[in-house]
């Protein structure tokens, strides 16, 4: 069976820096082992009812530090499916598991560059996890008690200790781990909100990115590359363009910007719920350096 499919909106300029670290290469792997580099392509986000740890990724080598100051550290941002209670958040939380069987325990756990209220997905742990050429974290695994609650809740809950996640290594570029609809009271006062449109798309991607593979900011081909589809109850898909991308650059430095991205876009009509969102392969990358894959992330109907 197919459906029909329409087209809205007409893209136009504009540029964002998601950035979760300095840019830094990861060195030769000559520990003979073969990693898990991919990135998948292809995602379906998990349903809200339960907490869930939807991406972990390994994002800088010895190339970022922590508040206290301490230096030369890696960093593994852990996207989860709910927003996570800043004032629950310890280091004691999370525990990294290598491929040799050891464990380290981050130095610093921060929500952090993604920090607003709305953003609340990303928790950035930062230590000395491992190294591209020796033992490297594969897992993380949550081991204390957090709090959270779904994007679009507001009670949070109590997370029993247990969520679990492979890690993506160094060498794999970004890939969107989670997308849905923002409601405009999630936007009051938000400094860096859509300034065009009716309907807003918020996508966490796994990591911060920039415009391949230059290291500048994003721009015309990033934008004018994201499809966002809709699906009506009658089956028909609507493929809309962005009008622009929001919650730019949001840091006093690049460096600080974080992997959060706001669709613009005009108008859809009722009852069009969120599907999928593409991006083509080779416009943004990583802190690393490493290029996205094509993007078709499958949204739950939940979302």
């Amino acid at each position: 069976m197919s459906f029909s499919r329409r087209v809205i909106g007409i893209p136009v300029v504009i540029s964002l820096l998601l950035v979760l670290g300095a840019s830094c290469s990861s060195g030769d792997d000559s520990s003979g082992k073969s990693p898990d580099t991919t990135s998948p392509s292809v995602s379906v986000a998990d349903t809200r009812a339960e907490a869930r740890i939807l991406s972990a990724v390994w994002g800088l080598n010895d190339a970022n530090k922590c508040p206290t100051g301490e230096t030369g550290l890696d960093n593994i941002p852990v996207t989860f499916n709910w927003f996570i209670e800043l004032s629950t958040i310890a280091v004691t939380d999370f525990l990294i598991t290598r491929d040799d069987g050891t464990t380290a325990i981050p130095t610093c756990a921060l929500q952090f560059p993604p920090d607003e209220a709305n953003e609340a997905q990303t928790v950035n742990l930062i230590g000395a996890f491992g190294d591209p050429a020796a033992a490297r974290p594969v897992t993380v695994t949550v081991v204390g008690d957090l709090d959270g609650h779904p994007p679009l809740e507001q009670d949070w809950r109590a997370i029993a200790p247990g969520l679990s996640s492979p890690i993506v290594q160094i060498e794999a570029g970004p890939g969107i781990s989670d997308a849905w609809l923002l409601t405009p009271s999630m936007l009051e006062g938000d400094a860096n909100a859509c300034t065009v449109g009716s309907t807003f798309v918020r996508v966490a991607w796994s990591n911060g990115m920039t415009a391949y593979p230059t290291g500048a900011e994003i721009g015309d081909a990033v934008v004018q590359s994201y499809l966002v589809v809709f699906t009506l109850p009658s089956g028909e898909r609507i493929d809309v363009r962005p009008l622009a991308v929001a919650d730019l650059a949001d840091h006093s430095t690049d460096a600080m910007d974080d992997n959060m991205q706001d669709l613009c876009l005009p108008d859809v009509p009722t009852g069009a719920v969120l599907s999928e969102i593409d991006i083509d392969a080779d416009l943004l990358q990583d802190p690393n350096g490493d290029p996205n894959p094509a993007q078709h992330f499958v949204v739950h109907s939940g979302n």
